[in-house]
């Protein structure tokens, strides 16, 4: 109980000297006292059920394959990692999966990719662009997908709810502050498509949980 009050305190303390100093500051003051709000999470996984995270590139808007991989493996280790499901499998295997099974006249459904590795549920993220440069000029990469949660068993999506986008729930990405040296060479663009990669994974993996939707003073891209 007291340090409760003494939190209410301080708080009282800190608008006040803020306040008087300027009304623009009392948000941010305020944010040192309680800590930065945060953005919810757009949907909740089921916490008890199997989940393999498979990334789609029919349009193949990513250069390496690797990235594909690499964005599967990074999304379903946050996932893990803060909980949100127990049981998580790679999709890596899922691609050559596709590979065998999939023909010009048959595509391979988002249930039978969940049953191929014994998954309950499907985190299937859809590739739309993924690109080095979002106007082919300015130094400013970019990426983004479309992202569904399908219960294999039933048949059925969870996420995006019936009724919202059929193709999936938006989600982008981009680098800021680039700079040109980064596409001197093609060791260079590499690790630039790496560091994207990383940031989309990372706004994927947000759509899950709870998170600051900025840092203060630094401007990211959120999921839509």
């Amino acid at each position: 109980m007291q340090r409760f009050l003494q939190s209410i305190a301080v708080a009282a303390l800190a608008a006040a000297a803020l306040s008087a100093a300027g009304c623009n500051y009392l948000i941010p003051g305020m944010w040192v006292v309680q800590g930065a709000p945060k953005k919810p999470a757009a949907y909740t996984l089921p916490k008890d059920r199997k989940l393999v995270v498979f990334v789609d590139d029919r349009k193949n808007v990513v250069s390496r394959l690797q990235l594909r991989a690499m964005l599967a493996d990074d999304v379903g280790t946050v996932i893990k990692k803060e909980g949100l499901v127990e049981d998580v499998v790679s999709g890596r295997e899922l691609i050559s999966y596709v590979r065998r099974n999939e023909t010009s006249s048959k595509r391979v459904s988002i249930e039978e990719l969940g049953n191929a590795v014994g998954a309950e549920l499907v985190l299937y993220i859809e590739m739309e662009t993924f690109a080095l440069s979002v106007d082919g000029a300015s130094p400013k990469p970019g990426a983004s997908a479309y992202v569904k949660v399908v219960d294999c068993k039933a048949k059925e999506r969870l996420f995006p709810p019936v009724g919202a986008d059929p193709k999936g729930f938006a989600v982008s990405a981009e680098l800021i502050d680039v700079n040109f040296d980064a596409y001197k060479t093609s060791a260079t663009r590499r690790a630039l498509e790496d560091q994207l990669e990383k940031k989309l994974a990372d706004m994927i993996s947000k759509t899950f949980y709870d998170h600051e939707e900025k840092a203060f003073g630094q401007g990211v891209s959120t999921p839509r």
